[in-house]
């Protein structure tokens, strides 16, 4: 059975992977802001701390472990349902990856973001097929209303 659906079963693959990714970017500056302060001067002019001691580096590292454990697993559980699920999308959806795309287009295409999409043009909800025969059809020729 086929419907339109606001969000498809990939959207929910491509928010896991972005959001897996996103969690890794944050520790990794939660990590360099945790160093960089543990390596400031103290009152003394001596270093608080040498570097990121083995306590704090574990935590770091377990924190990336677990973000990409849940992500993968996650990643798997929902690939093994997409082939059940035949989905058509709606206008709101479109809209909402096209502005996604808009902001972060690039890095969705580079990481195989199931949310990239390639740019195209549309007009009333349909992609517009750049070819002559085929614009000619679906657009109609502007008209003059020149009162010169």
């Amino acid at each position: 059975m086929t419907r339109k659906t606001h969000v498809h079963l990939s959207d929910l693959v491509g928010l896991n992977r972005l959001t897996t990714d996103v969690t890794a970017e944050l520790t990794d500056l939660a990590q360099a802001l945790y160093n960089n302060i543990a390596g400031s001067p103290g009152i003394r002019g001596t270093p608080m701390q040498e570097r990121t001691s083995a306590v704090a580096g574990l935590v770091y590292e377990s924190v990336r472990g677990v973000t990409g454990l849940a992500g993968g697993t996650t990643d798997v559980i929902l690939a093994q349902l997409a082939p059940i699920l035949d989905e058509r999308s709606s206008q709101e959806r479109e809209a909402v990856l096209a502005a996604l795309n808009g902001l972060m287009g690039d890095y969705l295409a580079a990481t195989g973001n199931p949310l990239a999409i390639s740019m195209r043009l549309r007009r009333n909800g349909q992609t517009l097929t750049l070819e002559r025969n085929a614009l000619s059809a679906t657009v109609s020729r502007p008209r003059t209303s020149c009162s010169c």
